[in-house]
């Protein structure tokens, strides 16, 4: 995920900077610092993708709210995270869409659930298209089980439906990783989402829809870790 820190002062972006790469897990976010409105205004005219804008309101020059305006003209749908001292402004947030308020300083565990949110939010927005029988079905990358390398095709098996599509296994791997990072390769032929595994064994893995799928022995302590730390950033 890709996270704009937007604040006058930098002990303060580094201190948010710090806290949401020790919830979130290194490797999993990316922090981008801009020191005033204009500067990040200056990042989304170059086209910049981010999955959400962290937003101090008191800045000198253009203030929070002032910039979420114009953050709008570019993305109406982007989560814009206001961090104040003055919570009594929060009400003007519902003019900008505000995703949250934080308070200043910024709470710990009001940071977590903000992630959690945050994360769950991108994940039901985020879509898989597949073309089936010359057309193309769009499915919520939530659905998603795991997928299966099958001969020259691969078996992509949601809740309550499966698909097999005539793919290159590692392109099928791509065309996922390109929107959920929380898929991992258990087996040569199995690429499952961390969040649909109810049980970890010592050679399989047991999913949530009923299925039970073999992991290679040269894999199986990762697994087991990232499994770990996937249910320590998202508190699965």
């Amino acid at each position: 995920m890709r996270i704009a820190i937007v604040d006058d002062e930098s002990i303060f972006r580094r201190q948010i900077d710090e806290t949401i790469t020790s919830l979130y897990g290194k490797g999993e976010v990316s922090c981008f610092h801009y020191s005033d409105g204009k500067a990040i205004i200056d990042s989304f005219k170059t086209g910049f993708a981010l999955d959400a804008v962290f937003l101090d309101i008191e800045m000198k020059g253009m203030d929070g709210m002032e910039t979420a305006r114009v953050i709008r003209t570019y993305s109406k749908d982007i989560p814009i995270i206001f961090m104040t001292s003055h919570t009594e402004m929060a009400m003007d947030g519902y003019e900008v869409s505000a995703f949250r308020f934080l308070g200043k300083p910024v709470d710990r565990e009001k940071l977590r659930e903000t992630l959690k949110d945050l994360e769950n939010k991108i994940k039901v927005e985020e879509k898989i298209v597949l073309k089936v029988d010359g057309e193309e079905v769009i499915h919520p990358v939530s659905s998603l089980v795991y997928i299966e390398a099958a001969n020259n095709s691969t078996r992509f098996v949601f809740t309550g439906e499966t698909c097999e599509i005539r793919m290159k296994f590692a392109e099928a791997m791509k065309l996922v990783d390109e929107v959920s990072k929380d898929f991992f390769k258990c087996h040569r032929s199995y690429y499952i989402d961390l969040a649909r595994v109810s049980k970890l064994g010592t050679s399989e893995v047991f999913m949530d829809n009923g299925d039970t799928l073999p992991v290679s022995r040269s894999v199986a302590a990762e697994v087991k870790q990232r499994l770990f730390e996937f249910i320590r950033r998202t508190g699965r």
